[in-house]
């Protein structure tokens, strides 16, 4: 039987159970945004959602795009332009779609806050807008862990053993992920309040 030659072995490869993360920036909003926010002076975690997991963090209820400042009005216009920008992408297509922000709020975080662990449910896609990051080099970032779980490792899985990767706040940058990621801030130890605002988003379809 005359062996066939390895040249001639034709393979294909598919990348599946992708978690494309995408990032944003728009320092237009910012300014007038955090005096929004720190004028309403909110204490502890008026959401009432998972406070044993927020450490030195003030919440807002979750209602926040529903303020009809008009602020507000533009921070949501730009979130779900860029929420279309990313379906586009992701399914390859030009459409304009029905959203609908099922929860929106913003933290502020003091000296030493973090949030643990957690992922967003009922919803496809969130978005966290960093508005004023804090102090530099004091911790704070966002980690989103890998959703691959592999229980053994060696030369041929290294590619996927990264456990976690970290996205480091700037001001104005919006980074927008699929609700699957498990993901964290870790913590805070700067002076200057950490203020962001974040939602989840459902794509209920083309209009």
């Amino acid at each position: 039987m005359r062996s066939m030659p390895v040249n001639d072995i034709k393979y294909e490869r598919h990348d599946i159970f992708s978690a494309p993360i995408f990032q944003f920036e728009n320092k237009v909003l910012i300014n007038e945004l955090k005096e929004f926010i720190l004028e309403r002076e909110i204490s502890g975690i008026e959401s009432n959602v998972a406070k044993e997991i927020k450490s030195n963090l003030h919440e807002s209820a979750f209602d926040f795009f529903q303020n009809e400042s008009q602020i507000v009005l533009n921070t949501r216009n730009f979130v779900a332009y860029c929420i279309k920008k990313v379906i586009n992408d992701i399914k390859d297509e030009k459409f304009d779609y029905e959203l609908n922000f099922s929860e929106s709020w913003y933290h502020v975080g003091e000296t030493n806050s973090s949030h643990d662990i957690h992922n967003h449910a009922n919803c496809s896609w969130c978005g966290i807008y960093y508005i004023q990051s804090g102090d530099p080099d004091s911790g704070g970032q966002t980690f989103f862990q890998n959703p691959i779980n592999s229980i053994y490792k060696d030369y041929g899985t290294d590619h996927i053993e990264k456990s976690a990767i970290a996205i480091t706040p700037s001001d104005g940058l919006l980074v927008i992920f699929p609700s699957i990621l498990n993901h964290y801030q870790a913590l805070y130890t700067g002076k200057m309040k950490r203020i962001v605002v974040a939602f989840n988003t459902r794509v209920l379809g083309k209009v």
